[in-house]
């Protein structure tokens, strides 16, 4: 990054290429959001100012441009998949006791939780007849499928909360469902309705998978050393809530046994996350944190493998750069 470019002049740079159909995704999005019910109205205008990066339509759209081009199904696929991830992070504000996302007060904090849970699944319901409108019944079965792990990602989270021994494993197949799977799923169809071969469909799975991987290592990492009034949310909610992540597994496992159990009072007693990032175990996190970035660097490294079977080894190389930008960011 220049001196003087911030991040977001940089991610607008990388999402240039894709821009113009962004804007037909956001369009498509207002109609399908903003024009529901109008006793809902208020919730459906509050939800629409979470509206982030839309980084997972972004995606879609770059496997397509690699895979050919952007067609309409695009379009459709990626506000399809905005949709989802907008009603997962309902409920997740909800589960996590959050109290805000992008500096607005969450659903359940604003209406209460049995409106947020309503709320979510009826995005999730439009998200889903949007699919059926389409011209086969692909996105519907691909997106069933994402979903249906992204739920049972979510509930074994939450059954495992308070398990300080969860493994490493263990926290990896949670991560491929709650979050990767979405993006598993938008560089699958991406490709599909680009008409590429079945090989460079699973590439590009295959790319959304790893990519999805980093995103929430990178997530965990910002839950831990993040500043609330730049990343726009509620932090330190994974410790405080009892989740074991990424870092604090490696934090954990590199500590001498008396240190470890200290840790583990500590995971136990609702502490604040000042505790691992200010206490007796800092610079034993640090380590940890520096281990993760390597690990982010990897599936970086590994997802931009899977982009040289994509036929626009340009966009390709531009998604590539997206990706890895979005390994460091800050928020």
């Amino acid at each position: 990054m220049n001196p003087g470019t911030t991040a977001t002049d940089t991610l607008q740079v990388l999402l240039s290429s894709v821009q113009s159909d962004l804007d037909q995704v956001e369009a498509w999005l207002e109609k399908r959001m903003l024009d529901g019910p109008a006793e809902l109205a208020p919730l459906l205008q509050h939800v629409a100012r979470f509206r982030g990066k839309r980084l997972r339509a972004a995606y879609v759209l770059m496997i397509a441009k690699a895979c050919g081009g952007v067609r309409k199904a695009h379009i459709e696929v990626a506000g399809i998949v905005e949709m989802i991830h907008a009603a997962t992070l309902i409920h997740d504000d909800m589960l996590d006791e959050a109290v805000q996302r992008r500096q607005l007060d969450c659903v359940h904090v604003e209406w209460g939780p049995h409106t947020a849970v309503l709320l979510g699944d009826w995005v999730y319901s439009q998200a889903f007849l949007a699919s059926t409108s389409m011209a086969d019944q692909e996105c519907s079965r691909v997106l069933a499928e994402a979903t249906s792990k992204v739920c049972a990602g979510e509930m074994f989270q939450n059954l495992t909360r308070r398990d300080f021994e969860l493994s490493e494993a263990n926290y990896f197949s949670q991560v491929d469902g709650k979050t990767a799977a979405l993006f598993e799923a938008g560089g699958q169809l991406a490709a599909y309705y680009a008409k590429v071969t079945e090989d460079q469909q699973h590439a590009a799975a295959q790319h959304g998978l790893l990519s999805g991987r980093a995103f929430q290592v990178v997530d965990d990492l910002l839950d831990l050393e993040g500043d609330e009034a730049k990343v726009g949310k509620s932090l330190g909610t994974d410790w405080a809530r009892g989740k074991m992540t990424l870092p604090v597994i490696r934090l954990r496992d590199a500590l001498e046994p008396q240190q470890r159990e200290q840790l583990q009072e500590s995971f136990h007693s609702d502490s604040a996350r000042d505790e691992l990032t200010c206490g007796p175990f800092a610079d034993s996190l640090k380590d940890a944190v520096k281990d993760c970035r390597v690990e982010i660097e990897e599936m970086l490294e590994q997802a931009a493998q899977q982009l040289n079977t994509l036929p626009e080894r340009g966009v390709a190389k531009d998604l590539g750069n997206l990706t890895r930008f979005l390994g460091q960011r800050k928020r």
